[in-house]
């Protein structure tokens, strides 16, 4: 027996895997860090203590088959643009399942975040496992909504994501991040947060720029739009962070209200 032998069709599900992380990624990581921002995937080992996230759907393409190859597919919209799983926050102060928290977090690297029905299923099975387990949720919301362009159905035409994300309320915490531009559907998801935390540059808007002027409202920029200094005094923003990492240390310690006692 070789014990060192892969069989093809696992070598090919570790390639497609690797294919995902953020060393396989390097012109849009550095695109990302040009702006003095995170990518998704080093916000999400931040959150999640050391080896314990489970990821699900993280061979997930965006549903694009009519006009794109598979190959392109698997370059350029990586888990169709979402990270989902569950894993352990705080577990140094708290046992499972006490520690247990569930995470929905947009690849604005991936089709500027924007939602295709793939990962509207995804965020599906998340709401249900957090509903089903009563975990903790914390969102990473950074992008827009609807994505044109996906096979069958619009991105929201077959997802129940909104009405059931929804349903959490009031039986989860809810912890919604945001940094850069977080637009249209991701804003809906983010308003739907216990709490919202946002970094310093952050703009939130029902609308973004395309929407906008084709309502006929003018042209405006990004960051014309629902900018901190308009959405803090607002009452939009609960807490106002200097950026991406101080985001996920105060999600940690919001969390860590509703974990249980700390011996002290």
């Amino acid at each position: 027996v070789d014990l060192d032998f892969i069989r093809p069709d696992l070598e090919e599900i570790l390639v497609r895997r690797a294919a995902t992380l953020d060393e396989n990624r390097e012109e849009a990581v550095s695109k990302r860090h040009s702006r003095s921002l995170r990518t998704v995937q080093e916000n999400v080992e931040d959150l999640f203590d050391t080896a314990t996230f489970l990821e699900y759907g993280p061979l997930v393409l965006a549903n694009q088959f009519s006009r794109r190859s598979l190959n392109e597919l698997i370059e350029k919209t990586p888990r169709d643009g979402m990270i989902t799983g569950i894993g352990s926050v705080n577990g140094d102060l708290f046992s499972d399942p006490e520690c247990m928290v569930a995470t929905i977090a947009y690849d604005y690297m991936v089709l500027a975040g924007t939602q295709g029905n793939r990962n509207h299923q995804k965020t599906d099975r998340l709401i249900e496992v957090a509903r089903n387990s009563r975990l903790p949720l914390v969102l990473f919301a950074e992008g827009g909504g609807g994505r044109p362009g996906d096979d069958g159905l619009h991105a929201a035409g077959g997802s129940s994501t909104f009405a059931s994300f929804s349903t959490l309320s009031g039986l989860v915490p809810m912890v919604g991040i945001t940094a850069g531009r977080c637009f249209a559907g991701n804003a809906s998801l983010l308003a739907c947060c216990d709490v919202i935390i946002a970094t310093e540059g952050s703009n939130i808007g029902m609308g973004g720029p395309a929407m906008i002027e084709g309502g006929g409202l003018g042209i405006f920029a990004p960051e014309d739009i629902g900018p901190m200094e308009i959405q803090i005094p607002n009452g939009v923003v609960d807490i106002s962070v200097k950026d991406e990492a101080e985001a996920v240390q105060v999600a940690k310690k919001y969390l860590s209200y509703f974990q249980g006692p700390v011996d002290t």
